[in-house]
């Protein structure tokens, strides 16, 4: 089943629209928090500096996978399950856009 290019547009729109607020949300999280100078403030600051890596690395993947969804729209291979190559649900697509596996690799996957 091919996708249509309306369904197509929209998809890039959608993850054109979670690459720039994914991109916002990572630029805020790589700000060092600034509390004060005392050394109190200096370890609230790492914590919380440290506590937002784990964030800002999940950030990170799912931006390479928005990109690659992009990529893939381009070369039109968007929508193929990167583990079966069939069709990944259009319902799928719509919640996650940046989906690389259909719902039978994903539950495999686990």
């Amino acid at each position: 089943m091919k996708l249509s290019q309306k369904f197509l547009e929209q998809q890039q729109s959608a993850l054109q629209d979670e690459k720039k607020r994914i991109t916002a949300e990572i630029k805020k999280l790589k700000k060092y928090p600034d509390y004060g100078e005392t050394s109190d403030d200096n370890a609230q600051e790492l914590t919380e500096f440290e506590n937002n890596q784990p964030l800002e690395d999940q950030l990170e993947q799912i931006l390479k996978k928005v990109n690659l969804s992009l990529l893939a729209i381009e070369n039109g291979t968007y929508g193929v399950c990167s583990k079966c190559q069939g069709m990944i649900e259009t319902g799928r697509l719509e919640i996650i856009p940046y989906a690389d596996l259909c719902v039978t690799c994903q539950q495999k996957n686990k």
